[in-house]
C-alpha cells in the first residue's frame, strides 16, 4: 500500500539506511555549485566579505509525497532509502541523491523510473548512464531504463541525509542542556554553552 511521507525537515531520522546517509554525509559531500548559490552584490570590487550565500531550506511542497511500492521488482518505492545505498560516487552519487522519484511503471521484465532533478548539469555527461547502469546491477534480472526531468525537488536523498544530520545535532544539544550538571554550572556560576561546541557523538560503522 501506498504511504504518505512528512517533508524530510519535519521526519524522525531515517531507519532502513542509515549507513547509506551516513556514508553520503562523511564520504563525498556535494560540489559547492551543488549545494551553494553566489550573491553577485557581495562580490563587488572592493568587498573583502564576498561570501557564498547560505543553503535555503526546499519550500514545503504544497501536497504530501506519496510511497507507493513496485511489486514487479519486489521494491518498495522508496527513492530516498534506495539511492543512498547505490553504489556511485562523485556526480553520479549526487544525481542519485538530488533527485526525487516521479514514478516507476513495470511491466514484464522491463521498468522505467522517472526522475526529476534540480539542475541539469548533474544528468550530463553520462551521469544517467552510470545511475541507470547501478539501478540494473541492484534489479538484477530487470531491465531498468532511467528518464530524468527538470524540475524542483524536496523528497531526495539529500534532504533526508540533511534532516538526519540536523536531528542528531538538535539531540545532542538537548541532552548536554538538560544535564543536571550543566544545569548547576548555569545557575551557580553564571556558565553557558559556547555555541556551536556542541557535536553528535560518532556513529559505529
Amino acid at each position: 500500500a501506498a504511504s504518505r511521507m512528512p517533508p524530510p525537515w519535519e521526519a524522525a531520522a531515517p531507519q532502513a539506511a542509515d549507513e547509506g546517509y551516513e556514508d553520503v554525509l562523511t564520504d563525498d559531500e556535494p560540489p559547492s555549485w551543488v549545494t551553494e548559490s553566489y550573491d553577485d552584490s557581495a562580490a563587488a570590487p572592493g568587498n573583502a566579505a564576498a561570501q557564498p550565500a547560505p543553503r535555503a531550506k526546499p519550500s514545503a511542497p504544497t501536497e504530501p509525497y506519496v510511497i507507493t511500492p513496485v511489486p514487479a521488482l519486489d521494491w518498495d518505492g522508496n527513492w530516498p532509502a534506495l539511492a543512498a545505498m547505490l553504489p556511485l560516487r562523485g556526480v553520479s552519487q549526487q544525481l542519485a541523491f538530488q533527485t526525487q522519484l516521479i514514478d516507476c511503471k513495470a511491466d514484464g521484465n522491463a521498468a522505467t523510473i522517472r526522475l526529476k532533478c534540480p539542475i541539469d548539469t548533474l544528468r550530463a555527461s553520462g551521469n544517467t548512464e552510470k545511475l541507470q547502469a547501478a539501478l540494473n546491477e541492484r534489479f538484477a534480472g530487470k531491465r531498468i531504463n532511467v528518464e530524468i526531468e527538470i524540475g524542483p525537488v524536496w523528497y531526495t536523498a539529500s534532504a533526508e541525509a540533511q534532516a538526519y544530520r540536523e536531528k542528531r545535532q538538535r539531540d545532542a544539544e538537548e541532552t548536554v542542556a538538560s544535564d543536571p550538571f550543566v544545569q548547576m554550572l548555569e545557575r551557580e556560576f553564571n556558565a553557558f554553552i559556547v555555541p556551536g561546541s556542541v557535536h553528535p557523538p560518532a556513529e559505529a560503522k
